[in-house]
């Protein structure tokens, strides 16, 4: 019987990589094809379902599929297995924007882009999860890389924490906390929002920071903004953050490098408007169903959160088409292609 391993540099409970290995796996199972998931450093708070990369040892015909999205030099050694594998890339972020805020993740990501040519050319096939990775893939030297975009499964939005407090218009940003977001802008278009057009609108960043540090520059940003209401959560839960999506008003993306962007796909399920700029593979997500800003200029994006925020009708067009982006991520088509692309490899 063939079986499906995956490889992960590191798992984490917020991590959306993780959590595409997680959803795989239940894809792969009720193929009969699972093998398991493997990492090399495991957030204890992940649960139990991750075995440690050193133990990965795959009978002749399995698959390997890793999962590039960093520097990861534990992952190297699976290049010089005898067996077949498929990457799937999830990209690395370009390291201009952690020199000033973390050296060390800079010289990561620096290294990870620079060797994203050696797992192209170690693999049977090559995937990334959008068009804009692809094309990164393209310039590594893979010929040809397939499309499989990431499978999204509704049913994680299902639950719910408790209902978020408080009154006035909800700001939403999801994302982690890092310099590329641009968490510095979502705060300046926030507290132009409330300054000018809503006083008692409220903003909820939700995110794993990068160090302690970098959240309290966010913080920090935040009070200087004169903005009140700012709350800067870190990672949460998926119940507890199905809630405030379910509460928010306006899901907000300042974001200038985007690999995918899942926010957008949990947005449109649950038909919260998106105000974003069109970063990276963002546009080929969202397509018509964004409010975008090309310049990303906060008087800009402070017109389009009151748009979003007050238009009745808006607001019902943007959930249209938002319900027909869906369709194009829908769970049964992105299996197909996980589908192709595993055959692919096997063949």
């Amino acid at each position: 019987m063939t079986r499906v391993h995956q490889a992960l540099s590191s798992v984490g409970p917020y991590d959306a990589v993780s959590t595409q290995a997680q959803a795989w796996h239940g894809l792969l199972g009720r193929w009969g094809m699972a093998g398991e998931v493997y990492a090399d450093a495991i957030d204890p708070r992940t649960g139990n379902g991750v075995r440690p990369l050193h133990e990965l040892d795959p009978d002749p015909g399995d698959l390997v599929v890793i999962r590039y999205s960093a520097y990861a030099p534990s992952l190297r050694p699976l290049l010089a297995l005898d067996r077949r594998k498929l990457l799937v890339y999830h990209n690395v972020t370009p390291p201009r924007y952690f020199w000033n805020h973390h050296p060390g993740v800079a010289v990561a990501c620096a290294l990870g882009r620079d060797q994203l040519p050696r797992y192209v050319g170690a693999v049977d096939v090559a995937a990334a999860d959008s068009l804009f990775n692809a094309s990164e893939l393209e310039l590594a030297g893979a010929l040809e890389p397939r499309v499989v975009p990431i499978l999204f499964e509704p049913e994680r939005l299902r639950e719910r924490g408790p209902e978020p407090e408080g009154e006035g218009p909800l700001v939403l940003v999801v994302g982690r906390l890092v310099p590329n977001k641009r968490h510095d802008l979502a705060i300046a278009a926030f507290a132009s929002y409330q300054r000018d057009l809503a006083p008692d609108a409220r903003l909820v960043l939700v995110g794993e920071p990068l160090s302690p540090s970098y959240r309290r520059l966010v913080e920090r940003l935040a009070h200087a903004s004169g903005a009140r209401s700012v709350s800067v959560t870190g990672g949460l839960p998926q119940p507890v953050l199905n809630s405030l999506y379910a509460r928010a008003d306006v899901l907000l993306s300042t974001s200038e490098h985007e690999g995918f962007c899942v926010p957008l796909l949990e947005a449109f399920h649950l038909g919260l408007p998106v105000v974003a700029r069109p970063a990276g593979a963002m546009p080929e997500v969202g397509a018509d169903a964004v409010l975008w800003s090309d310049d990303g200029r906060p008087g800009m994006l402070c017109e389009l959160l009151d748009l979003a925020v007050r238009d009745g009708e808006l607001r019902q067009e943007l959930a249209r088409r938002g319900r027909r982006r869906l369709e194009h991520f829908s769970y049964e088509r992105t299996a197909e292609s996980i589908r192709g692309a595993v055959d692919a490899a096997l063949a």
